[in-house]
């Protein structure tokens, strides 16, 4: 059988099975006698020892027959200080679902250029679960209060790095799971949640600050079904009572509000 022929079928089926005798005989997935000769096994056990041992017989036949030895290995069964081991020891280690990877090794590719992809792969899939991570946490945290990009990552530095809640925060941001809801006298943008009546900041910019209040009142007034004091909007919006009926008067004159005996509430024009 040709070199070429090695393929995730023939190690699955164990159509070209064997013993390989090096040292010691050393029964294998697959073993085809070349020249040059190809041998590869495959990784079916989770347990740690598993892989110690399929390292020894591997690195055995490669230097007893001189032969390409190749560790085929679902991805969440290696990390990358074994993939390295492996390298020391001359071993290709190939994904299960790597058919370029498998064809690199069985053809005499660098060793290394092999296992860098499949620590490429590892990499990748630990860059998505950290990044998972990370947005769980960012949504969190906006949930409690609206924050700058500056403070998110001062609050999950011992968690993840700088670059990766930066991010992270983008891509909520781009899918409308979060909103930048103003910004800040320093000009930095402030996230939240949609929906969330959050208390006005102290260092929000004048603009922002007119802006959010016009809108968390109005949001304040739509979400009850009774008339609001200026004195309960002041409260929940942790706004001094000045500002918050100055704020009413003015929606009043624009015919978004209109005040009741009992309070305030949205305009409705009479029918």
């Amino acid at each position: 059988m040709s070199v070429v022929e090695l393929t995730f079928n023939a190690l699955v089926s164990g159509a070209q099975a064997g013993v390989v005798n090096a040292t010691l005989p050393w029964q294998v997935a697959f073993y085809s006698a070349g020249p040059p000769p190809v041998v590869a096994d495959l990784l079916t056990s989770a347990r740690r020892g598993a892989f110690y041992m399929e390292l020894v017989k591997l690195s055995d036949i490669r230097k007893t027959l001189d032969a390409r030895t190749i560790l085929v290995s679902a991805r969440r069964r290696l990390g990358i200080e074994e993939v390295r081991l492996a390298t020391s020891f001359g071993v290709c280690v190939v994904r299960d679902d790597d058919s370029e990877g498998l064809r690199m090794a069985s053809g005499g590719a660098d060793v290394g250029e092999v296992n860098s992809r499949f620590v490429a792969s590892v990499m990748r899939n630990r860059s998505r679960r950290v990044a998972s991570e990370c947005r769980g946490v960012i949504l969190a945290l906006l949930k409690e209060k609206w924050l700058t990009p500056g403070e998110l990552v001062s609050e999950l530095q011992l968690s993840f790095d700088a670059k990766t809640v930066v991010n992270q925060l983008r891509s909520l941001a781009r899918c409308g799971t979060i909103h930048l809801l103003g910004r800040t006298v320093s000009g930095e943008g402030l996230y939240g949640l949609p929906g969330i009546q959050y208390p006005v900041r102290a260092d929000l910019s004048k603009t922002s600050k007119l802006k959010y209040l016009r809108g968390a009142v109005t949001q304040v007034l739509a979400s009850c079904d009774r008339p609001v004091s200026s004195a309960e909007i002041s409260e929940i919006l942790n706004v001094s009572k000045h500002q918050i009926r100055s704020l009413l008067k003015k929606l009043a004159n624009e015919h978004k509000t209109t005040r009741t005996s009992d309070g305030w509430i949205l305009f409705r024009e009479k029918s």
